[in-house]
């Protein structure tokens, strides 16, 4: 593992040169192998060459440990404990769903409807109803236990000048694969992101000490508190009045899929192809 570091320079040094070259091997595990094509494919751009030899150390040394680990599981399982036909085919139905489900309702439309029903919604609760629960505003990363980007996502997150100019950064570093929010204006019920991270948050000290961290289970949270408030209005701000309509036309969404799919349920028991 110590020769990582000079091979990852290597490699950055390949990437930056002229790709009709022939493919490099850069490394190969059990007759495994990596070339740095996959490595560009994956590379994030726009970032400082620091960045980027960081990001490639990190891809080989993340690489060549899982490619040990699935030798390791191909002689330890059994055939029937590496049989998973069953979770590839549950989880391909539910991918294709949603994504019927999200063709469906990406361009429904907002109608005078809307309106009234946001206007109705501030004439019930505006003066009757306040959210009496502790909310805030906060960014927030939950990267697996020991990831090896956790050092720096760390160094930009916890830092508020480079939180602010490096969000580009910090994003490509998260990628596709970290659950992360770094939205300043969202509110989030306290009690909601305690229960998630098991994180205790002390409004007293929230503002003294705005980074918090905690390692829970197979997960490391990284949080920075932006505001904190006792209560609110339901129509205070106009993020808040942008979270009412979302809500709204999430209803609306709902109710049109429910629809569609007894519609489809009706159509089909008709035409007599369910057989029950």
């Amino acid at each position: 593992m110590q020769r990582i570091l000079p091979v990852a320079m290597a490699v950055l040094l390949l990437l930056t040169a002229c790709h009709r070259e022939k493919d490099k091997l850069v490394a190969e595990v059990y007759y495994h192998k990596l070339y740095q094509s996959e490595i560009r494919q994956n590379m994030p751009t726009g970032l400082s060459q620091e960045d980027s030899l960081s990001l490639v150390h990190d891809y080989v040394n993340q690489w060549i440990r899982e490619q040990l680990l699935l030798h390791e599981a191909e002689k330890v399982l059994g055939v029937r404990e590496k049989n998973f036909d069953k979770q590839l085919d549950e989880y391909r139905n539910n991918l294709l769903i949603n994504a019927l489900f999200e063709k469906l309702t990406k361009d429904l439309p907002e109608d005078e409807n809307l309106q009234q029903e946001m206007t109705e919604f501030n004439k019930r609760y505006n003066n009757s109803y306040a959210v009496k629960k502790p909310i805030i505003q906060l960014n927030y990363v939950k990267l697996s236990k020991g990831s090896l980007i956790l050092p720096k996502v760390k160094d930009i997150l916890f830092d508020p000048e480079r939180r602010k100019a490096e969000k580009d950064t910090l994003v490509a570093l998260l990628g596709d694969s970290v659950e992360y929010m770094l939205d300043d204006s969202q509110w989030l019920y306290v009690d909601d992101i305690e229960q998630e991270t098991s994180l205790s948050i002390d409004p007293m000290k929230v503002k003294d000490h705005p980074n918090l961290e905690k390692q829970y289970g197979n997960s490391h949270y990284l949080l920075v508190i932006l505001k904190y408030k006792n209560q609110r209005s339901v129509s205070e701000t106009e993020e808040e009045q942008a979270a009412v309509r979302m809500m709204l036309m999430n209803q609306r969404r709902q109710q049109y899929l429910e629809d569609y799919v007894n519609k489809l349920y009706d159509d089909a028991l008709s035409k007599g192809v369910i057989i029950q």
